[in-house]
């Protein structure tokens, strides 16, 4: 199966930023799937989490090595990304909550996501907890409508030269998250539809 259809979902990125303590955005991201292939084509395989190897090649010729899985939680999915030998907790945690999940989203997603950081134990956010849980519930709460929403919690210092490489591969997997849950809601719409009205325009 491949991406589900309809127009794009425009995408609300919020972010946590470890150095200040404090959110930005929201800013749009864009749903570009150029770079989603390869994990995308082994979430496709995978029921509910995925765990792998990120590259990121600067043009000064450095190349990261990243690690990373993913989950889907059933109204949203959470993505974790650390270094390879690097010690100490992860350095970003994700979650995506597509608009067509929100309605199943639970009260307690944002108090269940921070004790999940919290249990990861990220230098940087102990003692932010409640900073990120009531921003979190606020905006899932606020909502007017169904929107894509990702939230993205740096939960380390890294080196300036880094941080760029680390920030696009969370907006990469946040992007293969939606996808995936999209084409996995599409697919679950298909099936529930009875047999003999398949097909039918």
């Amino acid at each position: 199966m491949r991406c589900a259809s309809g127009p794009p979902p425009v995408i609300e990125l919020h972010g946590w930023d470890a150095r200040t303590r404090s959110w930005h955005g929201p800013d749009e991201l864009a749903y570009n799937l150029a770079s989603c292939g390869s994990v995308l084509t082994q979430l496709r395989s995978l029921p509910g989490s995925w765990y792998g190897h990120l590259r990121s090649r600067r043009w000064s010729g450095l190349t990261l090595s990243f690690c990373a899985s993913i989950h889907d939680l059933g109204d949203a999915a959470l993505a974790v990304i650390d270094m390879e030998g690097s010690p100490g907790g992860p350095l970003q945690i994700v979650l995506a909550v597509p608009a067509q999940r929100q309605p199943l989203v639970r009260p307690e997603l944002a108090f269940e996501f921070v004790s999940f950081v919290r249990f990861l134990e990220g230098a940087e956010t102990v003692g932010s907890e409640l900073a990120i849980h009531d921003y979190i519930q606020r905006v899932l709460e606020e909502s007017a409508e169904p929107r894509t929403l990702v939230f993205s919690i740096e939960s380390r210092h890294v080196h300036p030269e880094c941080h760029i490489p680390l920030s696009e591969q969370a907006e990469r997997l946040a992007i293969c998250m939606i996808a995936w849950m999209a084409e996995k809601d599409a697919a679950r719409e298909l099936d529930s539809v009875p047999g003999n009205l398949r097909g039918r325009s």
